[in-house]
């Protein structure tokens, strides 16, 4: 990372703003100062590298978040139930197409992997169903399926951050480097604003039998552009609570 530190010429009031990389130690040194100050006021690091640390600080932070399961529950009536070997019915809902046909690959291949056979809801079309029937049960019943496991995906959280580099500019003067322009001591990007999408998805496993829910869980993802990625994060963590709940 390249910091500057903004200054003014202190031969020439008139002088314009330049810039000056800071030295790498005293720039490691302000940034773990912003990143550990408890206390404002035992820690001064200069308001350009303050700007730049948080943003770093916060990319780092969403990084490390991870797929979890948020809550999940499990229908005392069906303990000990083991659908290893049975026939087990695959959908999704989505609001877009794609979205919704990368959910039901990812979640079928984790159902298979748990020693299921799933069928993708895709696949088993069962017509026009009788009215105030559930589609999924009829489609269900019509391959012989023991349950169903429905994936609902939405989104959760929509994360907007700058595209280009985000530059200060110091009091008195004004410049244009790196794709940024400003004056007055402001910071801001100019080239656009990237934004990315959080998943999150609620899992239900449904008795065909008559529809009566055995077990669901909800789990989140963090953000990125990488939406199959996060979909198949989130189909593997409602996998392997459905195998830690005993049903595979």
């Amino acid at each position: 990372m390249r910091l500057l530190e903004v200054r003014r010429d202190s031969g020439y009031s008139g002088f314009p703003v330049a810039d000056r990389p800071l030295p790498a130690d005293a720039a490691q040194a302000d940034l773990r100062c912003v990143a550990r100050c408890a206390d404002p006021g035992t820690c001064h690091p200069s308001p350009m590298t303050r700007t730049v640390a948080i943003a770093t600080l916060t990319v780092v932070l969403a990084g490390c978040a991870t797929t979890q399961i948020d809550a999940q529950w499990s229908n005392p009536d069906y303990a000990g139930r083991s659908l290893r070997g049975a026939a087990v019915l695959v959908v999704c809902e989505a609001q877009e197409p794609t979205l919704q046909r990368i959910c039901e690959d990812k979640v079928a291949g984790q159902i298979a992997a748990l020693g299921g056979v799933p069928t993708r809801g895709s696949q088993a079309a069962a017509g026009t169903p009788v009215a105030g029937t559930d589609p999924y049960l009829a489609a269900a019943r019509k391959i012989g399926a023991r349950a169903i496991v429905r994936t609902t995906l939405g989104t959760s959280a929509v994360v907007a951050a700058p595209a280009g580099p985000t530059v200060g500019i110091g009091i008195g003067g004004g410049g244009y480097r790196g794709g940024v322009g400003g004056f007055g001591g402001i910071s801001f990007p100019v080239g656009g604003t990237r934004v990315s999408n959080a998943y999150a998805s609620e899992t239900a496993l449904i008795d065909p039998a008559n529809g009566a829910l055995m077990w669901s869980a909800r789990a989140s993802s963090s953000a990125s552009q990488d939406a199959t990625g996060q979909i198949a994060e989130l189909a593997k963590s409602a996998a392997d609570a459905l195998s830690q709940s005993g049903f595979f």
